[in-house]
């Protein structure tokens, strides 16, 4: 469980339960030791994130700054990473 309290605000995430499975997302908000708010930028806009259980997402190394971020933005920057990547930072 310490994985979890790791989260930041920022850092990219891979779902591992639910509709969006397998999905990279960026945590915008912790809530409380359980739940955060989740955004990818098609879906789940910035305007209107998702709440998700943090055991039920497995953490990136990566985080994104959120200053003047859009939801384009995001979109750009979890399709590069799905692409290159190929979830070789997951922890």
């Amino acid at each position: 469980m310490s994985q979890y309290n790791k989260l930041e605000t920022g850092q990219i995430v891979l779902s591992t339960c639910g509709r969006d499975m397998g999905k990279l997302q960026m945590v915008l908000e912790i809530l409380d030791d359980s739940y955060v708010l989740v955004v990818d930028g098609k879906r789940r806009k910035i305007e209107k994130p998702k709440k998700k259980k943090i055991k039920h997402l497995q953490k990136y190394n990566v985080k994104i700054d959120l200053e003047n971020l859009t939801d384009k933005k995001l979109r750009t920057i979890l399709n590069k990473m799905k692409k290159e990547d190929q979830y070789k930072n997951v922890q």
